[in-house]
């Protein structure tokens, strides 16, 4: 490709193109359709480096722990803890009530809901993401391990194909139970469903492959010390990235928030009232922050603001898309809402070209 093209599609792409050079770059796309595929593809490519940056790494929530001939590899890692632990079960009424709270589906145990046998046991149960090899040796000193894996990388194959970041092309699908990690010999002992032995030697570097396919995925489990015993583990969000647009939008969401957590409480008989001089509430149905959410301290508000911006990035590490239509890329043939990887339209089922994407 001739040098002054490249240098034209820089600066378009760059968004520093003048009129006169977009029509110039527009007599090159009309005499060679190659350079129009370039173009397009240059386009999605920058698409997909912004989203990996605004997103940080999905994490698999919404994935099936079900690669073990039977979908229950996950119920089986819970049953497997359940019997060490000493609390004798039967497995048919285990599975029954799993099922009838739609813990354990057909297609097996969504990754959100590992654990949950063992939380209505008494146990303690944690869910997290990104855990590293350190945090699970660490966690093995006094908690049953849970994590979930590739069941065929665990099998030996496919490690050509690995990434260091999990995208959503990554395919989590088997829980296996952590017994315990040698670095000396390079060995993770597991409990592992699909196989007959209570606990089987695997090739460590194998295993972190396996692992590396559910972002690090791991529930950990012990018996709890007392009732209230709580220990929070939120995902880390600081990764994810969000729009001017987003932010901007924020404030409105938060007012939002806070009228309809008001109408709530004016429902339920509660009146303004300030805070007492010792910064308690006033006794009865009071509340200082039923006042119109402009009227707020900037402490009061942060609380929102935390809340409503944890919210948007935890959703954006999930996967979910929030854009605004009204900012997106519009089909010149009938106006639909495109995005750049979209190959078609998907109401006329034109082919998209360069011309579609160029403005907003």
């Amino acid at each position: 490709m001739e040098k002054r093209i490249k240098e034209l599609i820089d600066r378009y792409l760059d968004d520093r193109i003048t009129e006169e050079e977009t029509l110039e770059l527009m007599n090159y796309v009309a005499l060679d359709p190659e350079v129009e595929r370039y173009i397009i593809s240059n386009i999605r490519m920058e698409y997909d480096n912004e989203q990996h940056d605004e997103y940080g790494s999905f994490i698999p929530a919404s994935s099936f722990a079900a690669d073990d001939g039977s979908n229950l590899c996950d119920f089986q890692c819970e049953s497997f803890i359940l019997k060490k632990e000493g609390v004798e079960k039967d497995l048919q009424a285990l599975s029954g009530e799993s099922r009838k709270n739609y813990w354990l589906r057909d297609q097996g145990t969504p990754l959100y809901n590992m654990g949950k046998l063992l939380e209505n046991e008494g146990f303690l149960v944690n869910r997290s993401y990104g855990k590293t090899l350190e945090d699970l040796i660490e966690a093995l000193d006094s908690l049953h391990v849970i994590v979930v894996v590739n069941g065929d990388v665990l099998k030996g194959g496919g490690l050509d194909v690995l990434s260091d970041d999990f995208s959503l092309e990554d395919t989590p699908n088997h829980a296996v139970v952590v017994l315990g990690i040698s670095l000396d010999k390079g060995i993770a002992t597991l409990f592992n469903p699909a196989e007959e032995d209570s606990a089987k030697e695997y090739d460590l570097e194998v295993f972190l492959a396996a692992w590396n396919e559910s972002n690090h995925y791991m529930v950990t489990a012990r018996r709890k010390k007392y009732r209230e015993e709580y220990n929070p583990q939120p995902i880390d969000t600081s990764s994810v990235q969000l729009n001017d647009s987003l932010l901007e939008t924020t404030e409105l969401i938060c007012e939002n928030a806070h009228d309809i957590w008001a109408v709530d409480k004016f429902a339920a008989g509660y009146v303004y009232a300030p805070l007492k001089p010792d910064g308690s509430e006033a006794d009865g149905k009071f509340s200082h922050f039923l006042l119109p959410y402009a009227m707020l301290s900037e402490e009061d508000k942060d609380k929102d603001r935390m809340m409503v911006l944890g919210t948007i990035r935890f959703m954006k590490r999930l996967g979910y898309r929030l854009v605004n239509v009204n900012e997106m890329h519009k089909c010149t043939k009938c106006g639909c809402a495109i995005e750049p990887n979209f190959h078609f339209c998907p109401n006329c089922g034109r082919e998209l070209t360069w011309e579609d994407f160029r403005f907003i």
